[in-house]
């Protein structure tokens, strides 16, 4: 048999486990019985998602300070206005 299409995901759990750790040309332990075959799997080609282009740590890092600044200093303002005394001549 002859399928490219198939994804990890829709594979019994315990052959996901197994396909995931295998490299590419291995094959599977055969498995099933014989009253209804014993198949065997081999892993022909892998397809790795993408990785994704979002913030690397030090971008996340860099972030959450920028914004922990930010509430101190919108902290510091709050108490100035609230402690704010304005004379009249």
């Amino acid at each position: 048999m002859d399928n490219d299409q198939i994804q990890v995901r829709q594979l019994p759990e315990a052959l996901q486990n197994v396909m995931l750790q295998m490299n590419v040309g291995q094959t599977t332990p055969p498995f099933g019985d014989l009253s209804e075959g014993i198949r065997v799997l081999m892993l022909c080609g892998r397809d790795d998602p993408e990785e994704t282009q979002g913030p690397n740590t030090d971008q996340i890092m860099a972030q959450l300070e920028d914004e922990r600044v930010n509430r101190r200093a919108q902290r510091y303002l709050r108490d100035l206005r609230r402690d704010a005394v304005i004379e009249y001549d």
